[in-house]
């Protein structure tokens, strides 16, 4: 039995005898049936001639299968007989089917049966068309993601041998939503809805999306213009969404298959007979088939063939909103009021402003509720007015039903009205004129200070959802969906682009592939795998570390104590000074088998998790304290009087702090940590290191004295190389130390020392003093006594030295950074700017006095520069523009 009408081609030379009857067709060998001498047969005028034996080719014979009802579910069908001598015996009998789709030679689901015997010798059922495929085996269309730069989840199932002639394939550019490492304002100027399958369109800046509800991800599609997007409207005439752009007057696409379409004109002709181009601000098509657009000049018209000018404007105010109700036109304009067109006449009713009834002369919105005319402001509510009866209706504003005065958006839905005001969404029932309830917008995980957009989403077609929906906007790329008559109202959220509340960062850390940055009071959350930013968190904390016990994130507040943050975001716990916190104030925070340790800046403090045991805090005997590492059960704290104290968590006890070696208020202690090896450079004594993987203290770096090392006494160990014992510099590349002190520097493997070479050929080329060190790419970069000196690091001899001859501020630099691919160097005047290839200055900040030093650190794409007596300096490198000191 076949589906549908077909056509197909079989061979056989004559028609007679067996009928077979045949309904769908398919290229396929057919192997023999049945075993007989061939045969052959020919027809005189009066009777036919069967030789004893012969062969019968039919060559290809084209059937046509009629007959079919869809109403009644009757299959086209077609009979094929052949004739064959009486008792004839058939062998080696062979069948193929031809099926061209090129040629539309083509069929639905064949089957062909051989009726004498009762058997199917074809059956295509259930394969779908039979010469040519326009779906997938599974679901079409096909949606899939790369995995990681291929998908092969879209099949056709084909025959054997099957050739194929043309392939089209129709694809959308489904995208995820976007992400901003800084706040995202996506403001969503206009939407519309398909009146057939369902889908919306969102404007927003100058990116048009496609949304199919029901895919994943839900933006199919985006197309992006030149300019940003005013204004789009669905022409249901001509199956086309018409894009009007803010600097590329208009565009249109296909309701049908999303191809580029003819845009409407963009040229006006005037009174004069002239064109002159225009570029509207606004349009509507409107039921008489015509397209009105405005613009701060003029409200033009177009007539399917081409604009003219229906009404001069003497003041430039910017077109706002159109909509037509009662074959009236309303049109808004800023500061302007709301002129009135009447499409009976083609002529304009009187201007509605302040002057007369209007609340507003800045008419953002329409809306039609019923019978009234709905109009929203930014600055004084919303305005009714009863078109049906002529009348005006009372205002709501923040005087009676409103939060505020500025309206976002209205939208009515199931005969209730959505207002958003403020940062609140009001619904008011158009059946009973009663105002119902009133929301906030963050009670929707909504962000922003005000609601900036309702959008309606209808149930009509697959790409919609099940139910209506309205979308709220805050501007941040996070849509609440609201169900209308569903309790609770939300029902779910829609992400369209996804930013942290802050493009700072005071604290980072990474828990189960999302990292938590705290900035400005909030912790933002970005999901590594989602590759999207989570909700933030409310702190309402400047944070001054983080950190995780793989399980929860703990928080060092800077004037709130401590917080357990649970990985949803949720603030489990607090320690203050209410809960036995000796202050507010926390350092440095890290859980450990032992408890929860917290640094302020005055005592070290140990939480018991459980509860059952109060807090224990123990005052540290030292001034400054600069930060806290946990290794093992010892805390490490950095201290400005005291070198690196040590407390035992397990006992809650001080042990020797390292600072036996009598170097007390140093004015510099650099740092360095390669593999488990801790290195803290002492001026006066050297470089001491310390084993952190078994506590053990090693035999430090010593100047070399010409007898043996330098403490210690005895003979040389081979740890004396240093050129002086006055450490100003340490850094790791991971695999060697460099060193640098006030008589030269020097690269040390762990085994070998390699000093530094100058030239000695220029003094300018020879620095004594190694102030600072920063490593970008195979080179080492020093701030020295003469500037800034460039070496590689393989030879650590020297290759250049940038100073004041060449530009830097002063002579020695004290400090040294870079970002990657610049070189900053500190001075008391001021810091200069390098480049390193070519190795030159290229600018210098200046603060304009003198600042003693100038030490530098780069964050993202702010440079920080510490100024003696002025502050933190912060510099916007993107933008060359210094930021508030």
């Amino acid at each position: 039995m076949m589906k549908s009408a077909g056509t197909a081609q079989f061979t056989i030379s004559n028609s007679k005898k067996s009928i077979f009857l045949v309904l769908l067709m398919l290229i396929s060998l057919m192997s023999p049936l049945l075993i007989i001498s061939p045969v052959s047969a020919h027809e005189t005028a009066n009777d036919v001639i069967w030789p004893k034996q012969g062969s019968n080719d039919t060559g290809w014979v084209q059937l046509d299968t009629v007959g079919a009802n869809p109403a009644t579910g009757i299959q086209a069908s077609t009979n094929w007989g052949l004739n064959f001598a009486p008792g004839a015996e058939i062998s080696n009998l062979t069948m193929e089917i031809r099926v061209d789709g090129s040629n539309n030679l083509m069929i639905e689901e064949p089957i062909i049966t051989a009726s004498d015997i009762g058997i199917n010798l074809f059956d295509w059922s259930g394969l779908g068309m039979l010469g040519s495929s326009d779906s997938f085996d599974g679901s079409n269309p096909h949606s899939g993601r790369l995995s990681p730069n291929s998908e092969a989840g879209a099949v056709w199932t084909l025959p054997s041998g099957a050739e194929i002639t043309d392939l089209v394939v129709e694809a959308l550019a489904p995208v995820d939503p976007a992400i901003s490492f800084e706040p995202v304002n996506y403001e969503i100027t206009d939407s519309a809805v398909h009146f057939v399958d369902g889908r919306l369109y969102l404007a927003a800046s100058n990116s048009l999306l496609t949304i199919d509800y029901n895919n994943d991800p839900k933006i199919i599609d985006i197309v992006e213009f030149d300019s940003n997007i005013a204004d789009i409207e669905i022409d249901s005439t001509n199956l086309a969404l018409h894009i009007l752009t803010d600097g590329d007057f208009f565009h249109s696409i296909s309701l049908i298959d999303s191809s580029e379409l003819a845009p409407l004109p963009n040229t006006v002709s005037s009174s004069s007979s002239t064109s002159e181009t225009v570029q509207f601000e606004q349009f509507y098509i409107a039921s008489d088939g015509n397209v009105y657009a405005s613009n701060e000049d003029r409200i033009s018209v177009y007539d399917g063939v081409a604009w003219s000018d229906a009404y001069t404007k003497t003041t430039s105010g910017k077109a706002l909103d159109i909509i037509e109700t009662n074959n009236i036109l309303y049109f808004s304009f800023e500061s302007e009021g709301v002129v009135r067109w009447d499409m009976n006449t083609n002529s304009a009713l009187s201007t509605w402003t302040t002057a007369n009834n209007l609340h507003s002369d800045s008419v953002s919105k329409f809306l039609v509720s019923g019978n009234q005319l709905l109009m929203a402001s930014e600055d004084n509510g919303l305005a009714r007015y009863d078109w049906n009866a002529g009348f005006w209706l009372s205002t709501w504003s923040s005087a009676n039903w409103l939060t505020s005065n500025s309206v976002g958006d209205i939208l009515v839905a199931n005969n209730m009205l959505y207002i958003l005001s403020g940062d609140s969404l009001h619904t008011y029932n158009t059946a009973n004129g009663i105002f119902q309830q009133t929301y906030s917008i963050s009670d929707f995980g909504l962000n922003g200070d005000a609601g900036d957009d309702l959008i309606s989403w209808p149930n009509i077609g697959y790409r919609s959802p099940s139910s209506d929906k309205i979308l709220i906007s805050d501007g941040f790329g996070l849509l609440a969906e609201l169900t209308p008559g569903n309790t609770p109202l939300q029902t779910g959220n829609m992400l369209i682009a996804s930013g942290p509340t802050s493009a700072d960062m005071e604290a980072v850390v990474e828990l189960n592939d999302v990292i938590y940055i705290a900035a400005g009071g909030f912790m933002n959350r970005y999901d590594t795998t989602q590759s999207r930013w989570l909700e933030p968190t409310f702190i309402g904390d400047s944070v001054n570390q983080l950190s995780t016990d793989g399980t929860y994130v703990y928080i060092a507040g800077d004037d709130s104590g401590a917080h357990k943050m649970h990985d949803n975001g949720t603030i489990l716990q607090t320690w203050d000074t209410n809960s036995g916190l000796d202050e507010n104030e926390i350092q440095s925070i890290a859980m450990t088998p032992n408890g929860l340790v917290t640094l302020s800046s005055g005592a070290i403090s140990v939480i018991d998790m459980s509860g059952s045991s109060p807090i224990n805090s123990y005052e540290i005997d030292a001034f400054g304290l600069n930060g806290m590492a946990v290794y093992g059960d010892i805390a490490y704290i950095a201290t400005d009087t005291s070198g690196l104290v040590r407390f035992d968590i397990t006992n809650e006890t001080f042990l020797t702090p390292w600072g036996s070696t009598g170097v007390n208020n140093a004015d510099n202690v650099p740092l360095a940590v390669q593999g488990d090896i801790l290195y803290l450079g002492l001026p006066g004594y050297g470089v001491v290191r310390k084993n952190l993987a078994t506590g053990e203290i090693l035999l430090p770096l010593t100047e070399s004295l010409g007898g043996g090392n330098n403490p210690g006494g005895g003979g040389s160990n081979g740890l004396d190389f240093l050129p002086s014992d006055n450490i100003y510099a340490l850094i790791s590349d991971g695999t060697n130390i460099y060193i640098g002190t006030g008589n030269g520097a020097v690269k040390w493997d762990g085994s070998q020392s390699l000093d530094f070479q100058g030239d000695g050929s220029s003094w300018t080329r020879q620095p004594s003093q190694f102030f600072d060190f920063t490593l970008l790419g195979s080179d080492i970069y020093v701030g020295t006594n003469i500037g800034v000196c460039k070496y590689p690091t393989s030879t650590v001899d020297i290759d250049d030295c940038m100073n004041v001859y060449d530009g830097m501020p002063n002579w020695a630099t004290y400090a040294v950074g870079n970002d990657g691919a610049t070189v900053y160097g500190g001075t008391t005047q001021g810091v200069g700017i390098l480049t390193t290839s070519p190795f030159e200055v290229k600018g210098t900040w200046e603060a304009g006095e003198d600042t003693d030093n100038a030490p530098v650190e780069v964050i993202g794409d702010i440079a920080y520069i510490g100024l003696n007596g002025i502050g933190i300096a912060r510099y916007d490198m993107p933008t060359n523009t210094w930021l508030p000191t």
